[in-house]
């Protein structure tokens, strides 16, 4: 009996993996959040939708902070639509940054917004640039929105 359960188990895990990497991507992003900020990730796209997007995300922050290396964890919650337009926000142990910017088939996210500090040091404040790079490590992911020609 304990070995049927675990091949329920094992077979019940592996269905729910595949959906769950299948809407799962990598990302790899450059920020200027008054300083120089390399971040990787995972981000992880909430529903079916093709015309909206709901994505949430964690990853590593990394940047040089009085000459020493600095990694820091962050959160982040994006919407897009078909139109390309991009709502966001990002949550750090040092800031708070809400985002607007352009979303290129959930592929590319070309942002700006204003990082907000919440930490009595305020290495992360002031207008926000950044570009990320969604990687899909399987070939027919949906995580990416469908190109429609009209």
């Amino acid at each position: 009996m304990k070995l049927y359960y675990s091949f329920l188990i094992v077979f019940a895990g592996s269905a729910m993996q595949g959906q769950i990497l299948d809407k799962t991507v990598i990302s790899a992003a450059y920020r200027y959040t008054g300083r120089n900020v390399l971040q990787g990730g995972l981000e992880y796209k909430m529903n079916t939708s093709t015309s909206e997007s709901f994505i949430v995300g964690a990853s590593l922050l990394y940047s040089s902070i009085h000459d020493k290396a600095k990694f820091l964890p962050e959160a982040n919650m994006y919407y897009t639509n078909r139109k390309g337009q991009l709502l966001g926000i990002s949550l750090n142990p040092y800031s708070i940054e809400p985002r607007i910017g352009i979303s290129l088939f959930s592929i590319f996210y070309l942002n700006t917004g204003y990082a907000f500090p919440i930490h009595k040091e305020k290495y992360f404040k002031g207008i926000t640039l950044g570009i990320q790079l969604n990687i899909a490590p399987f070939k027919n992911t949906t995580f990416y929105d469908q190109f429609k020609m009209m």
